[in-house]
């Protein structure tokens, strides 16, 4: 009796320790990955990737992108759902691709959400993203990576709402000075 109180008081230490002061990289379990983790104004890895539905989601160099990772056991990559879902109800119209990548599996009621829902089981798009905490979340625009967000802190969705809007109009700005450009000649 007195081993089994004194293992049970080492594993509850340990998990107590563990819980207390273990690594924030953790939530994805013990993953290797290959170098530094993509930051503002590095390139963005392109992919193509199968859909929980079926489908496949490809990130090209071209095109506007948000890109998150989840997990269905991180409480705060659950909360965030509900934003990023307003998120591509407003912008998936603009041209903007949104995809929710999953690490571990995908929850049962996201068949009918508004972005890509993608799977990564075997851990290929988080090591090619190195991510080593949930939720992250990455805004591309023609492969460039304009914004990387850790964590879910209340107001990050309004960061991230301000950069796609920023970077919706300079597009636009963009596309009607090739239009007079064009008109000119």
């Amino acid at each position: 009796m007195k081993r089994l109180v004194l293992v049970l008081f080492v594993v509850l230490t340990v998990a107590g320790f563990y819980r207390f002061y273990g690594s924030e990289a953790t939530a994805t379990g013990n993953l290797t990955l290959p170098g530094p983790a993509p930051n503002v104004g590095e390139v963005a890895e392109t992919f193509e990737a199968r859909r929980q539905d079926g489908g496949s989601f490809e990130l090209s160099d071209k095109g506007v992108y948000v890109l998150t990772f989840w997990s269905v056991f991180n409480r705060d990559s659950i909360a965030a759902r509900p934003e990023l879902a307003e998120l591509a109800r407003e912008y998936g119209d603009e041209g903007v691709s949104f995809a929710a990548v999953y690490i571990g599996g995908a929850p049962r009621d996201s068949n009918d959400v508004p972005y890509a829902v993608l799977l990564d089981g075997q851990g290929e798009l988080t090591s090619l993203y190195n991510v080593t905490k949930v939720p992250r979340s990455f805004l591309i625009e023609d492969g460039e990576i304009k914004l990387v967000q850790n964590g879910f802190i209340p107001g990050n969705e309004e960061k991230l709402k301000d950069e796609l809007a920023r970077v919706l109009e300079e597009r636009s700005k963009e596309d009607s000075a090739i239009e007079n450009k064009k008109r000119r000649a």
